[in-house]
């Protein structure tokens, strides 16, 4: 039994949803529950929902149904008050099945009539409870026994034992119920055992390992199965792949995208739901440069109409913000501006004559631009001589515009540290150019104006400017 940490009541029924003559009927009996209602919930994706909840009959179980079937998945037996629950399997058909068990105890005590998938996923979950006790025990023994090489060597190879006791029964309940939920269950958590490989080096050898891990990663899950969807298996293995498996670029985290988003191309449920996911997991993060996954997801699948379910005019702003994210992504060559100084001279970013320049927008209101001004100066100062220049473009427009180098001086934007500029009327049209829709924003080029960073604090520039600069000296070393 475990613990919820978040619970989401909402009631949720899904698009899948089957039709039959006799439909569901689960009857729950559970020992040690003195609460009159139990909530039926199910995995959906990375969350949990609220299906149904009833009240005890009269006989003292607790009944579900109705006249048509469950979209098939794990489900949740929710237990009042503290929403700790009890997992059930739901196949796609045999839905009438009676449970009895011990809220206190429930994988021990579980009983199952009229579900031979659920008899053999808590016969297995009861054999993995022996072999966990086994295997904690041996742990123990290891950490008391570490100064006695002779016993500690017996215990790691009896710990190895209980990993291949441990595979061989999931292998065989695989192959036994082919087909069936709890098998599926049972092999999506199996890891891909990797072969030997040799090498000229332990280098190689690794490389040749994590390579044939990712070719196999999915090896034991279908993930395209919309049963595996409501469930606590799919969500974390895809999560892995593309989080930590994957190398964090955002060119191979799209080659990954377009993996697993490949792979469910014939299961619209699964295929709807990651592609909302994906989107709305780049669109959220922090992480500087994932906008290019964004951006990638909203031009390959949303702009194209492979999102059909998409209203036109939210469409329509998916694909207009991709548009303005596109031109300024890390590895593009920035856009060409040209902007004034306070004498109305004109200064192009094409122009500065620098090994790299940060570009650096910033309002003289702006309370954030405030508490950067240390940082950008500091900055400035440490890198004057070092082939990098502050490119400044104060976006106060009109009126406002003179209150920029009032606000220059305040703040120490001195001219023999900062190029400062503006632009009162956007005639180089930065702010589109650049999504300014907020201040302060940085980014950092090098000579020939290719992106490599942006959206910096100001507070980690210079870190960030000394492993910029440190990168592309040994990228240009090993060019060479």
């Amino acid at each position: 039994m475990t613990r919820l940490s978040v619970f989401t009541f909402v009631l949720m029924l899904s698009a899948s949803v089957s039709f039959a003559q006799k439909g569901y009927h689960i009857r729950v009996k559970l020992d040690n529950y003195p609460e009159k209602e139990l909530v039926l919930g199910f995995h959906y994706g990375d969350k949990q929902y609220v299906k149904d909840t009833v009240e005890v009959d009269t006989d003292g179980y607790f009944s579900f149904k109705a006249d048509t079937l469950f979209p098939c998945g794990v489900y949740l037996f929710v237990l009042k008050p503290d929403n700790a629950f009890i997992q059930i399997l739901m196949p796609a058909v045999d839905q009438v099945f009676t449970v009895t068990t011990d809220a206190k105890d429930a994988v021990t005590k579980m009983k199952v009539k009229g579900s031979d998938d659920n008899e053999i996923f808590y016969e297995y979950l009861r054999y993995l409870n022996e072999r966990r006790v086994e295997a904690d025990t041996v742990k123990a023994q290891m950490t008391r026994m570490h100064a006695v090489p002779v016993d500690s060597l017996k215990l790691v190879k009896r710990s190895g034992e209980l990993d291949k006791l441990v595979r061989k029964y999931q292998s065989e309940l695989v192959a036994k119920h082919p087909g069936s939920m709890a098998a599926k269950i049972v092999k999506s958590s199996v890891e891909p055992e990797l072969p030997e490989f040799t090498g000229k080096d332990e280098k190689e050898i690794q490389s040749k390992k994590y390579y044939w891990y990712r070719a196999h990663y999915f090896d034991n899950i279908d993930i395209a199965d919309p049963c595996l969807l409501r469930s606590p298996v799919l969500h974390p293995k895809i999560d892995n792949y593309v989080s930590k498996v994957i190398p964090q670029h955002p060119d191979s985290i799209n080659l990954a995208l377009d993996e697993v988003i490949n792979r469910m191309k014939g299961t619209q449920e699964n295929y709807k739901f990651y592609l909302i996911h994906f989107l709305n997991t780049y669109a959220k993060s922090n992480l500087v440069g994932m906008d290019a996954c964004y951006v990638h997801i909203a031009q390959k699948y949303y702009c194209t109409g492979a999102a059909s379910w998409v209203k036109k005019e939210d469409m329509d702003k998916i694909c207009d913000n991709a548009k303005r994210l596109e031109p300024i992504l890390i590895g593009k060559i920035a856009p060409n501006i040209t902007v004034k100084d306070r004498n109305n001279q004109p200064h192009s970013l094409w122009d500065v004559d620098a090994d790299y320049t940060v570009l650096f927008f910033w309002a003289p209101d702006c309370s954030h631009c405030k508490k950067s001004a240390p940082f950008m100066v500091e900055f400035a100062e440490h890198f004057k001589d070092k082939g990098v220049k502050v490119f400044a473009v104060c976006t106060a427009v009109t009126d406002k515009g003179p209150e920029c180098w009032k606000g220059a001086e305040e703040k120490g934007f001195s001219d023999n540290l900062f190029l400062n500029t503006y632009d009162p009327y956007i005639q180089s049209r930065y702010k589109t150019l650049y999504d300014v829709q907020s201040t302060p924003q940085i980014f950092v080029l090098d000579r020939k104006h290719e992106i490599l960073m942006k959206r910096v604090g100001a507070e980690q520039l210079i870190k960030v400017m000394d492993e910029v600069m440190r990168f592309q000296a040994e990228k240009k070393k090993q060019g060479k």
